[in-house]
């Protein structure tokens, strides 16, 4: 069987190897540890080499520390839209972000409904986690992605279908 890779390349591939299209892949950890960082970098990463990015920021919202983030971060790119909201049509998107799976109020059945949906379309999905580091949600979320990233004091480590890897995240 033959599968079609984005062709990830840099230090994303270093830590997640090369997902096929339309993977799906949870990021989780305490609020301030990086994971906005990370999926911010790594959105901007995606738009400069793979395609047109969609980064949905539920969580944050529209506002200072989200334009500090992006601008700090250099990603603001033609093909990364941000939103506050996850839109109706998400066909001229082959990546999006979901900033965050907790705060968006979204169950394991609508993630899957979205896949299937979107065949094509990669999902990064961003979890809170409980005191205890653990992930906020059903540990349905856990199996149903190609790539677990958890991120702890500013560092990602990545397990999944495509490889494993460690990123230092500032």
């Amino acid at each position: 069987m033959q599968f079609e890779t984005i062709g990830l390349q840099g230090k994303y591939r270093e830590l997640i190897g090369d997902p096929s299209v339309g993977f799906t892949a949870m990021v989780y950890g305490l609020p301030k540890s990086g994971k906005s960082t990370l999926c911010i970098d790594f959105a901007r990463h995606l738009a400069e080499y793979h395609g047109r990015v969609l980064y949905v920021a539920i969580e944050e919202g529209f506002g200072y520390t989200l334009k500090e983030k992006f601008q700090r971060l250099n990603a603001i790119h033609p093909k990364l839209v941000i939103a506050e909201k996850l839109p109706d049509d998400l066909t001229p998107y082959q990546f999006v972000f979901i900033d965050s799976v907790s705060k968006a109020g979204l169950s394991t059945e609508e993630l899957t409904i979205l896949r299937k949906e979107h065949p094509k379309t990669s999902f990064i999905y961003i979890f809170h986690t409980t005191k205890e580091g653990n992930f906020r949600g059903k540990q349905g979320f856990a199996h149903d992605v190609d790539v677990i990233i958890g991120v702890e004091n500013a560092v990602a480590r990545a397990n999944g279908r495509f490889g494993s890897g460690t990123l230092s995240i500032f």
